[in-house]
């Protein structure tokens, strides 16, 4: 069955952490532990942030309230977060390059944040047909219901569908439906893979 869509992650696929800018960044900048900022991010907090139940300044907020920071820094910490991160270059202008073949979605689980780093830091929210933003929708990968509403917002089924992650369990979940799933890696490997799923056809941007 030829594929009709391809379904991007952000986080760690089209948006990667600048060197020597993640936590330890952050940590040092606003004087809260590396370790600390790291539960925050990957814990349930973070969980309740992607599924829309607080919001992300409510998420920020809370982790300077913790650590004795004034809340009228929340604006820096903030700031000091979306400078840790750059754009995925090569992805980009591979995504580019596929605008008319194919429809192009965005799956992520996300905050309340990412509608304006795609459309204000980054500038690439017209990349897309479609973008699901777990907050928005509070459903979350690998919840197979959110697989399930992006294919059908893209008018596709499993089978005509390719998904890129970097997480195993978010893979192995759109897998299952039938969806071709691909891990990322590196840039060059998923833009071989995905255009080994298109028939052969390559335009690699590195």
């Amino acid at each position: 069955m030829a594929i009709k869509a391809i379904l991007w992650d952000f986080a760690n696929v089209l948006c990667l952490p600048i060197e020597g800018r993640g936590h330890d960044f952050l940590s040092h900048a606003l004087g809260v532990p590396a370790e600390a900022l790291e539960r925050y991010f990957q814990g349930a907090l973070s969980k309740k942030a992607n599924l829309g139940e607080i919001s992300s300044r409510s998420f920020f907020g809370i982790i300077l309230q913790d650590y004795g920071i004034a809340e009228d820094h929340l604006a820096q910490f903030f700031d000091y977060f979306l400078s840790s991160f750059m754009v995925n270059e090569p992805l980009i202008d591979f995504i580019k390059t596929l605008r008319g073949t194919t429809k192009i979605g965005l799956l992520s689980n996300y905050s309340d944040q990412l509608r304006m780093i795609l459309e204000e830091k980054f500038k690439i929210a017209d990349l897309f047909d479609d973008i699901v933003i777990s907050s928005e929708v509070n459903l979350m990968k690998p919840d197979e219901a959110i697989y399930r509403l992006a294919l059908k917002r893209l008018g596709v089924a499993p089978q005509q569908a390719i998904f890129v992650d970097d997480l195993i369990e978010n893979v192995e979940a759109a897998a299952a439906l039938g969806i071709h799933a691909i891990q990322y890696q590196n840039s060059s490997q998923v833009i071989r893979e995905v255009s080994q799923f298109l028939g052969g056809w390559t335009s690699n941007p590195e």
